[in-house]
């Protein structure tokens, strides 16, 4: 059911957007030229529809092709032209191959191994739960990695404590056939576990269970090209704005470092903050391995569409040495997508490694809302609206650059809590691109700080699917969730910091 605190934000963003593009538009307001204008008029209108919700914001993300073309900015063709960049379909063949994983438990499995390699230990198994949820959600989308993980640790927390409740199934094979159902963002317990929910007092070993899967998810996507929708954002304005490809490898050098070292201390603040403990009794040790020994030996399906992703990996990972000199056109997009179609091709006991039906898993809204963010920096860049944003912000006299960035990982983790990550990246590209070219330093870095900054949203239900599908399981309070994730945010605005202050710029360079 939709709240009405979400109906009312939703109708007074539907009636503002319009209204503030048609008040932009006449006041022509700092001088600007027409073109520029109609770019902030239709910015502010797209970006009042993300933040409320106006309409589902795949739908406002297809804005920019209506107004951008009525306005005069750029023509229809040129407006249209962002939502088929590379780094789009990079990111369809990436949930394409995540799909495939998913259809054959292969996720289920990798997160089994890394956990029983951790021992069951309080400490030991939020490490690996956390470690694990990073792991898997390095390829395939954390939302996905979120829902897999959480039932798993449902059951261990019932079965490593003396409390008595329901225990929740991991997914099967028969959970995997039917398409997820949507995620109620808004704050509702989600539609996925009300019927399989679990009547269990909250406890400090279930919280940080709990949590740990949360921000396991939500920092390990920032470490590939493809974990997160906000590093294509980044990846992509980088190459139309800056002309710099930022490839498989080269956001592996930042993200896997920045998120290991992120990942280190979120364990141990989560273990200071909530000292998980767990009373060794008999025969509980095994419910891990138990798991295990319940899946059997890997299956066809599991050997083939692991031996496809490796490829594709390696793809990525060796193009810039090995595959490059000999195909000097090959992309990471293109490997992706000769991945993405390798799983419809290969057969597995009689069917295909992934079939059509299964498409409708595929998040296409995040596809849209990645083009809306590309075609919204073209039109910075088109009407020149971001040397007036750069000019201005030089006026102010803002030249240090370790307070800037500072100031953007504060605005966007803050931000990113309340509205999409993917919004939120690509609302500030444009902006920090023209704050870098006014102080005088290379943009990608205050870029990238962004870029990070949206993917590491912990305090509210809403912020992130991750959280929300947490706060489902019941073994927490949104006041817990919040003193938890406040805390942890402020090491996350200085590991950023760090990372975009002495390690981007010599990886980058």
């Amino acid at each position: 059911m939709i709240s009405r605190r979400r109906i009312s934000r939703a109708g007074v963003g539907l009636f503002f957007g319009p209204l503030l593009f048609a008040g932009i538009s006449l006041i022509q307001p700092f001088g600007l030229s027409p073109e520029a204008t109609a770019v902030l008029a239709s910015t502010t209108w797209i970006i009042i529809w993300w933040v409320t919700e106006a309409i589902p914001i795949p739908v406002t993300s297809l804005l920019p092709i209506i107004l951008f073309p009525l306005t005069g900015v750029m023509t229809a063709g040129t407006a249209t032209a962002p939502y088929a960049d590379p780094v789009v379909f990079l990111l369809l063949g990436g949930f394409l191959l995540a799909l495939a994983i998913e259809r054959w438990n292969l996720h289920h499995r990798l997160s089994l191994l890394i956990i029983s390699l951790v021992g069951t230990s309080g400490k030991g198994l939020v490490f690996g739960f956390m470690a694990a949820t990073a792991f898997l959600s390095m390829w395939i989308s954390n939302t996905a990695t979120a829902m897999m993980m959480v039932p798993i640790g449902t059951a261990v927390i019932v079965e490593l404590t003396a409390v008595g409740g329901r225990r929740t199934p991991p997914l099967d094979r028969e959970d995997l056939e039917e398409p997820n159902e949507p995620i109620d963002v808004d704050g509702e317990l989600l539609r996925q576990f009300d019927d399989e929910s679990i009547d269990l007092p909250n406890t400090s070993f279930g919280l940080a269970l709990m949590l740990a899967i949360a921000y396991g998810a939500s920092v390990g996507g920032a470490a590939t090209l493809i974990g997160s929708p906000p590093n294509a954002v980044l990846a992509g304005v980088a190459e139309s704005s800056l002309g710099m490809e930022i490839g498989f490898l080269d956001w592996m050098l930042v993200g896997v470092p920045l998120a290991g070292t992120f990942l280190l201390i979120t364990w141990v603040m989560l273990v200071g903050l909530l000292r998980p403990s767990i009373e060794k009794q008999p025969g509980r040790d095994d419910v891990i391995d138990e798991q295990l020994q319940e899946l059997g030996s890997m299956t066809t399906g599991e050997r083939r569409v692991l031996v496809v992703f490796g490829l594709v990996a390696a793809g990525w990972i060796l193009r810039p040495f090995v595959l490059q000199p000999v195909f000097p056109m090959l992309t990471d997009a293109m490997i992706a997508i000769i991945g993405a179609i390798l799983v419809f091709l290969v057969p597995v006991d009689g069917d295909r490694m992934l079939t059509w039906e299964y498409t409708s898993r595929v998040p296409w809204g995040v596809l849209l809302l990645l083009g809306a963010g590309f075609s919204i920096a073209r039109g910075f860049r088109e009407s020149g609206l971001d040397g007036v944003v750069s000019d201005a912000i030089a006026d102010l006299g803002i030249t240090e650059l370790a307070g800037m960035i500072l100031l953007v990982a504060t605005v966007v983790i803050l931000l990113t809590n309340v509205t999409s990550n993917t919004a939120t990246a690509s609302l500030f590209m444009p902006i920090t691109l023209s704050i870098g070219l006014a102080i005088g330093v290379t943009p990608l870095t205050l870029m990238a700080t962004a870029a990070f900054a949206a993917s590491f949203a912990f305090m509210l239900p809403v912020a992130t699917a991750p959280n929300a599908i947490v706060f489902g399981s019941g073994y927490m309070t949104i006041p817990q969730m919040a003193k938890v994730g406040f805390v942890i945010t402020v090491p996350a605005v200085l590991v950023i910091s760090a990372f975009a202050i002495w390690w981007i710029p010599i990886v980058w360079s």
